[in-house]
């Protein structure tokens, strides 16, 4: 057995983890190294890894079930896996391309997101993390008891409505996403959040999918969300992940947000998904 050995990657957010092989059924040892270093870290990456796509989907599965995925086409024979991907000629908007926590908008967003990358640049498509618990911890007591109680409004229209940035196919797209009148739909989720796991608190909005707060009108929404998603992705929060071939990367959806960084043009991406299923936040 290799020892394993987690190297953080910032102070305050994610972590590398070395000795475990992936392609292999996780010991109790390894297991329990992940969802541990996982409740510590909350992004964890793994480096050299050489993986199928059925050897991905086995992996994700000793840690939970699939999360559901809407409005995009998935693999063929692999309902639960995405390919995340862009040719080197695109020139269209860029799939996660803003910060945002992933579907937030469903009535019990995936409580975690595997990444794993095939085909990457040589340089560029990095991903940025944001940890949320510190969005709300380092937030004034005053602002704190100001948002006890309040709850966001999340909606996919934005993204994956009639009309919207991704609300009809592109036929020069890699990746198939067909929008709908499913993405007028809202959700509502409180804006400060506790940890199913941790038991620590956190913000949860982004700007991506978060449209409003309940009981105020617009511009009283925007004000207040206006400041707190600046807050959210302060650069105090953040670690970034650099991608070579074989990284997988995994990351708590309820306490971090990220962001896919668009400076690789010219060059082809493509990378697997799967989300695993979450709780509704509470």
């Amino acid at each position: 057995m290799n020892p394993i050995s987690i190297r953080p990657i910032t102070g305050v957010l994610g972590a590398e983890i070395d000795g475990i092989d992936l392609a292999t059924p996780l010991d109790e040892h390894s297991r329990r190294a992940i969802t541990q270093g996982f409740a510590e870290h909350s992004v964890l990456v793994f480096r050299d890894q050489s993986l199928s796509i059925q050897q991905l989907e086995a992996f994700a599965l000793q840690l939970g079930e699939f999360g559901d995925t809407p409005f995009i086409t998935p693999l063929d024979d692999h309902p639960h896996v995405l390919a995340v991907a862009r040719e080197a000629d695109e020139a269209g908007p860029l799939f996660g391309g803003s910060w945002h926590s992933d579907w937030s908008f469903q009535p019990t967003p995936p409580s975690a997101t595997i990444l794993y990358g095939r085909d990457v640049p040589d340089a560029g498509g990095d991903t940025l993390f944001s940890n949320q618990y510190l969005a709300y911890e380092t937030l004034s007591d005053a602002m704190k008891q100001m948002l006890a109680g309040l709850h966001g409004v999340h909606s996919a229209k934005r993204s994956y409505g009639p009309g919207a940035v991704f609300g009809q196919p592109d036929p020069n797209a890699a990746m198939h996403i067909q929008g709908s009148e499913e993405a007028l739909a809202k959700q509502s989720h409180p804006l400060v959040c506790t940890h199913p796991v941790t038991g620590r608190k956190l913000l949860f909005i982004n700007d991506v999918y978060t449209i409003g707060i309940e009981g105020f009108t617009g511009p009283e929404s925007a004000a207040l969300l206006g400041y707190l998603l600046g807050h959210c992705r302060d650069v105090n929060f953040q670690c970034r992940v650099r991608w070579e071939p074989g990284t997988l990367t995994m990351w708590d959806n309820r306490c971090v947000q990220h962001h896919a960084i668009n400076d690789y043009s010219g060059q082809r991406r493509e990378m697997y998904r799967v989300t695993l299923a979450g709780e509704r936040p509470t």
